[in-house]
Parts: structure tokens; C-alpha cells; sequence
């Protein structure tokens, strides 16, 4: 497979994409995680049970009919680093960020690499792996 660098608008994506999870009300190139209801909701590094399960990127409004990015490029609702950086998942609900969480509980976790510094164009490829900060 061949996958090239997204546009520049939010939630557009190529790479492995699901449709499933029922979840209306979601924002394009926002990052959720895979809820124990079947549902998706924001994914914050605040607290481990958003954070440390199946991650990805809402494509549009609808799981089911836009899709949920697992793997692949994509565009984020956010800038998050400079090129070539890594990216985590952030401390505000649904964006990645330059820079590993610091606070104490809070969950680090890589989710990709950026590939534009204003864009928010990143790989996102998650860890399964993660550490909670003991501040």
C-alpha cells in the first residue's frame, strides 16, 4: 500500500478505516477512543480509561457512515508538533500534542508523527503501550 501526505482539511485521512460504533456528533480529525458501550468519545490523556484503549481519528459527523481512522495519515483538528516530531495523545479531549504529558495521573502515550508543522497532518500509528505519570 502506498499512502501519501493528507490535504490540510480536517479529518481527511487514508490508511485503515472502520465503520462501526454508532456515534453521531463527531467532530473530523478529532481523536476518540472505543468506549466498553460500543460507542466512541473523546480520547484525553487526563485519565487512563480514555486513553490507554483503541484509538482513532473521526473522518466526518458519523462512525458509521464517515468512519474512524485506526491507522494511516491523517488530518488532525489540531496542530501537533513540528515535522518529524512525535506526537502524543493530548491533555485536551480529542487532539495530540508535541510534548508528553507531565501532570500527575496523566497517561503517556505516542500516537504518531507529525508531518506538517501547521497542518496537522500526522501518521497516526498508537502505541498499545502506555505510562501514567506519578508526579
Amino acid at each position: 500500500r502506498k499512502f501519501a501526505v493528507t490535504s490540510s482539511t480536517d479529518g481527511n485521512a487514508i490508511g485503515d478505516v472502520v465503520y462501526f460504533g454508532s456515534t453521531t456528533s463527531m467532530v473530523a480529525g478529532k481523536i476518540y477512543y472505543y468506549t466498553s458501550s460500543g460507542t466512541w468519545a473523546l480520547a484525553d490523556a487526563d485519565a487512563e480509561s480514555t486513553a490507554s484503549g483503541l484509538l482513532g481519528v473521526a473522518l466526518g459527523t458519523a462512525s458509521n457512515s464517515h468512519g474512524v481512522l485506526l491507522r494511516g495519515m491523517v488530518t488532525l483538528a489540531n496542530d501537533a508538533g513540528n515535522r518529524g516530531s512525535t506526537v502524543f495523545l493530548s491533555t485536551t479531549a480529542g487532539a495530540g500534542q508535541a510534548s508528553a504529558p507531565t501532570g500527575n495521573g496523566d497517561i503517556v502515550r505516542v500516537i504518531g508523527y507529525c508531518l506538517n508543522d501547521t497542518q496537522g497532518q500526522i501518521y497516526f500509528n498508537p502505541d498499545g503501550t502506555f505510562v501514567e505519570v506519578t508526579a
